[in-house]
């Protein structure tokens, strides 16, 4: 009697052990904030920049499948899990030269043309667009008369797609983008696109954009603008147009 009350007790100890584990919770990293959620992520041990007088390294212990995975710049994919991967990358960054663009007066039979630089640099897989459009056509400092959008030589130019613009009897008011990364339709820096008119409900166009890693892309964006006739009112024009840089991921 005394050892089956001994052995009972052992199968209650091993019963209410079991019974424990089957209900302990199961613990996930879980990363959100009001953009984004990552679920399943996992805990690095430690991860950054390690240096003293003769050495420098980074690393990531902890991390699952750190890769890397492709080829960084070269193949049509990269991945690498891990501190290292991300930090060596640039940020996404963008800037305008200059934000004031002097078309001086302007007259029949003469263009009058001045231009700024857009720079690019992404981080993101995905590459890059940059889009613009203007706020209201190119309008006199009476708030009366309004140059219209170019037209271009063949008079068929729009806001998707440049034409050759040289003929100075032909006014309006167009731009040119020359660089590595700018719209294949911008043949030559003698071709002009019009700016999508916001004031119209014209949708903002694509002027630059790679699917690649970029660093300090540039492109030479220059305005262009004269009379149509002398009964167009010489003088000062104004308008504002907008570039919107949007990263690719």
């Amino acid at each position: 009697m005394i050892r089956q009350a001994f052995l009972s007790g052992l199968v209650g100890i091993v019963l209410w052990s079991g019974y424990q584990v089957l209900l302990s919770p199961v613990a996930a990293e879980r990363l959100e904030s009001n953009s984004y959620v990552i679920q399943f992520g996992n805990f690095n041990v430690t991860a950054g920049e390690k240096e003293s007088a003769s050495y420098k390294v980074t690393d990531t212990v902890g991390q699952t499948g750190a890769g890397p995975y492709g080829a960084y710049g070269v193949s049509s994919y990269f991945i690498g899990g891990g501190f290292q991967y991300i930090y060596q990358i640039d940020q996404f960054s963008f800037s305008i030269s200059k934000l004031a663009i002097n078309l001086g007066e302007l007259n029949t039979n003469v263009h009058n043309s001045d231009s700024l630089t857009l720079s690019i640099s992404t981080g993101g897989a995905g590459g890059y667009s940059v889009y613009t459009y203007e706020t209201r056509p190119l309008t006199h400092q009476d708030g009366t008369h309004a140059v219209a959008d170019t037209i271009c030589n063949s008079g068929s130019c729009s806001e998707t797609t440049a034409g050759l613009w040289t003929n100075q009897s032909i006014g309006g008011f167009g731009f040119n983008a020359n660089g590595s990364d700018v719209a294949s339709d911008f043949v030559t820096t003698d071709h002009f696109r019009q700016f999508a008119n916001r004031a119209a409900a014209e949708s903002m166009q694509v002027i630059m954009n790679s699917s690649n890693v970029v660093e300090n892309s540039t492109a030479t964006i220059t305005y262009k603008a004269g009379l149509s006739s002398a009964s167009q009112a010489a003088g000062r024009y104004e308008t504002a147009t907008v570039f919107v840089a949007v990263p690719g991921f």
